[in-house]
């Protein structure tokens, strides 16, 4: 899979989006805009984020051109973080 920008449909690409204490989105929904779904739509590949002391889940998960998870979900494994 490629990385592109929101709103460019390519065949075998997509963007980000770094879901923070929060369940995989659903398939073919779009992904929700919040604290805990965060959108790197314009391509980014890394990011700098604060979060308060404590447990944290993240995950990351490819979104196509209309921020929903492909039809064959490309999602990393959920990690547990301390933050202390």
């Amino acid at each position: 899979m490629g990385v592109a920008p929101a709103g460019i449909e390519a065949s075998n690409t997509g963007h980000h989006h770094l879901i923070v204490d929060a369940p995989t989105p659903a398939a073919g929904a779009p992904i929700p805009a919040d604290a805990n779904h965060l959108h790197f739509g314009g391509g980014q590949t890394e990011t700098t984020i604060e979060l308060a002391p404590g447990e944290h889940t993240l995950q990351l998960v490819l979104g196509d051109f209309l921020h929903r998870p492909h039809d064959k979900a490309v999602v990393s494994e959920v990690i547990t973080i301390t933050v202390e």
